[in-house]
């Protein structure tokens, strides 16, 4: 069964040509260093460093930035205390123009060009009319022909070289358009035009985080360096920003001003100064650096037309006891380690996502809830479906339905969790949970003559589950639903179904479901089957339409677009072809060339793999997910599967590969 742990996801946000001195030994030494003090503590760490190089159909799609926002996003969302760690020197960094420039945003620029500089920006900026609102969107670099006499890495070079000027001739027609008064822009609005990716990271993980995260000075830190006799030419064009070979004056303005701001935010310390104390945890006494700000500064010295920090190690150390205090706070608040309740939450989860927009097939549920309701139904209900019809998602609308009523309900999506498909641990999980609702202290004990070695034999464990079912009431019925009976794993031949009840006790009820596969044909023939039919068109319409009005898509369908996909739709009316539809069609333009969607599940499918395959090497997405595949029913953490590709030497080779692809920043 799945242990429950808390995950610290921390982005590092930082410039990449003048950081990899401190980025490298914070790999090397600091994060390993917090991994192994978390796994002692069933926990997991995780620091997030996207400066080693986004992919680079990623980069030509115009995604780096919102590759990285989102990741910020996502370190908030899974760690709400520590999320963001901030590294700056002297350098401001790569300023991309605007991956997307709102409707109204665009009519004043366009009103204030003329020329080639309106043509070139027209070019560049489409009119994407499946945002909900209304925006124009960077087009990606254009494809290039691969000339005889270049190698597949030249016509790289030679597309990213095309791609900058072009780039640099938009940045300066944009902030031309922004400056002129009479169409006045905002400083707000002037922002995403005027500042760096880091400073963007910034103002999301620092700055100006989401309304939901608390304030970021408890526990966001940002490391600032000075580099003492440093040379302002392009021998330093590693660590300062150049315009024609000289300093960048522009660009020094606007890292001095988000530098006090998180000064002002975070309060100010400096490394030399930063003292070791000693503390106690778990009766061992431990030295640690004690911050009196989150702003740290800290020197080094430039030697050799590179630079030195004054004490690297320290460097390091300071920021691992910081992270590690915040860590250790948070893990001295209270959690609950009960493996069966982090069960029961981990399906009650899927239960809400499968709910959430949730319509139609009212006819099949009123039916089930008939015969949940029927005095005399002693026989398990059993919900026969194709793969991809819908049964997961009416089971859990089933349960939703009757939650608020005077029973007890229990349920378990199959496969949804490692211990759910293993009929022992699921039985276990079952049993253990009924015996709490009805004042049972210890479910082993009701094993033949209190014969706890029962609870670790099947045949044992089967009795114990129906004399659970027995201990259901009149004033408090016990209703049960297993979905998926066709995962559970092949041990103890738990398809043939000789653990499910012939005859339920007066009181209790269950429901189950599963694919019409021949495993399980014997053991259902003591329930009382009822068919799911296909979703009709009406209400996969309004499914859909529920899913892209949802607040976190903020994405529509033109006519065309929507007609096609319930076209498709209705070639097989089953919801997974629907749900995958949906989640490719999200993606779409309304710029792009026609869409295509394959005719059935398998074949959308695979077109998400080629998907895939575009963003991402193609090797490191099959050796992905082989290893995915491979911890199916005990699962692998996303720290082990990123364990397992470092010692890979074939990804290796293409990791470091992508690394020297540090052109953005």
């Amino acid at each position: 069964m799945p242990q429950q742990s808390r995950i610290f996801r921390v982005f590092i946000s930082s410039t990449f040509t003048d950081m990899k001195p401190e980025r490298g030994i914070l790999q090397r030494d600091a994060f390993p260093r917090l991994e192994k003090f978390c796994e002692e503590k069933d926990a997991k760490f995780q620091a997030v460093d996207l400066r080693w190089g986004v992919n680079e159909e990623s980069a030509r799609d115009q995604k780096t930035l919102q590759i990285c926002l989102n990741e910020v996003a996502r370190c908030q969302k899974i760690s709400p205390k520590p999320n963001f760690l901030i590294l700056l020197g002297d350098k401001y960094g790569w300023q991309p123009v605007p991956e997307f420039i709102p409707k109204q945003e665009r009519e004043l620029i366009m009103s204030a060009l003329n020329g080639e500089n309106k043509v070139l920006f027209e070019n560049w900026y489409k009119q994407d009319a499946n945002a909900l609102s209304e925006h124009f969107v960077l087009q990606p670099w254009e494809k290039l022909e691969l000339k005889k006499v270049e190698t597949q890495d030249e016509l790289k070079e030679r597309e990213y070289s095309n791609w900058k000027g072009t780039e640099n001739a938009l940045r300066e027609i944009l902030r031309n358009a922004i400056d002129n008064p009479s169409l006045l822009f905002t400083e707000e609005q002037k922002e995403r035009y005027i500042t760096s990716a880091t400073h963007q990271e910034i103002t999301m993980g620092a700055l100006n985080p989401p309304d939901h995260l608390e304030s970021p000075e408890k526990h966001v830190f940002a490391f600032s360096r000075k580099i003492n006799v440093m040379p302002l030419d392009k021998t330093a064009k590693d660590f300062i920003d150049l315009d024609n070979n000289k300093p960048d004056e522009n660009s020094k303005t606007k890292l001095n001003n988000l530098k006090y701001r998180l000064k002002d935010l975070l309060g100010e310390c400096f490394i030399d100064q930063i003292p070791l104390k000693e503390r106690k945890e778990n009766e061992e006494t431990i030295q640690e650096y004690e911050l009196t700000g989150h702003y740290i500064n800290y020197d080094a010295e430039w030697i050799n037309n590179g630079i030195r920090l004054n004490d690297l190690q320290k460097f390091n150390d300071v920021v691992h006891d910081a992270l590690k205090r915040v860590i250790s706070d948070q893990l001295s608040a209270p959690i609950d380690k009960d493996e069966l309740n982090h069960e029961i939450n981990l399906h009650n989860d899927f239960k809400e996502r499968l709910t959430k927009h949730f319509k139609g097939r009212n006819a099949i549920l009123q039916t089930i809830q008939e015969n949940l309701d029927k005095a005399n139904e002693n026989k398990v209900i059993a919900l026969m479906g194709v793969s991809g019809s819908g049964k997961s998602s009416v089971m859990a609308k089933a349960v939703d339905l009757n939650e608020g009523k005077e029973a007890v309900i229990i349920y378990r999506f199959i496969g949804t969790t490692s211990g759910s498909t293993n009929i022992m641990s699921l039985l276990q999980s079952l049993c253990g949970q009924i015996a709490t609702h009805y004042g049972i202290d210890d479910a082993k004990t009701l094993g033949m003559e209190g014969d706890e070695k029962a609870w670790y034999d099947l045949k044992g464990l089967t009795q114990i589950f129906y004399k659970c079912l027995e201990k259901a009431k009149p004033k408090k019925p016990l209703l049960v639903f297993l979905d998926s009976l066709d995962q559970l794993s092949d041990t103890d031949n738990a398809k043939a179904l000789y653990w499910l009840p012939d005859k339920l006790p007066e009181n209790a009820r269950m429901v189950v479901s599963s694919l019409p596969i021949r495993e399980l044909e014997q053991g259902l023939k003591k329930t009382d089957e009822l068919q799911l039919l296909p979703l009709p068109v009406e209400d996969a319409k309004e499914i859909l339409d529920a899913w892209l009005n949802d607040k976190e898509i903020e994405r529509k369908l033109t006519n065309d677009q929507y007609a096609f996909i319930i076209n498709s739709y209705s070639k097989t009316k089953l919801p997974l072809y629907l749900k995958l539809a949906f989640e490719k069609a999200r993606k779409w333009h309304s710029y792009d060339s026609p869409h295509k969607l394959e005719d059935d599940i398998p074949g959308v499918i695979n077109d998400y793999f080629k998907d895939l395959e575009y963003e991402y090497p193609q090797d490191f997405v099959k050796t992905a997910i082989c290893y995915l595949l491979s911890g199916r029913y005990q699962g692998l953490t996303e720290n082990e599967i990123l364990e397992i590709l470092a010692f890979d030497p074939e990804y290796w080779i293409l990791f470091n590969w992508y690394r020297r692809l540090d052109r953005c920043c």
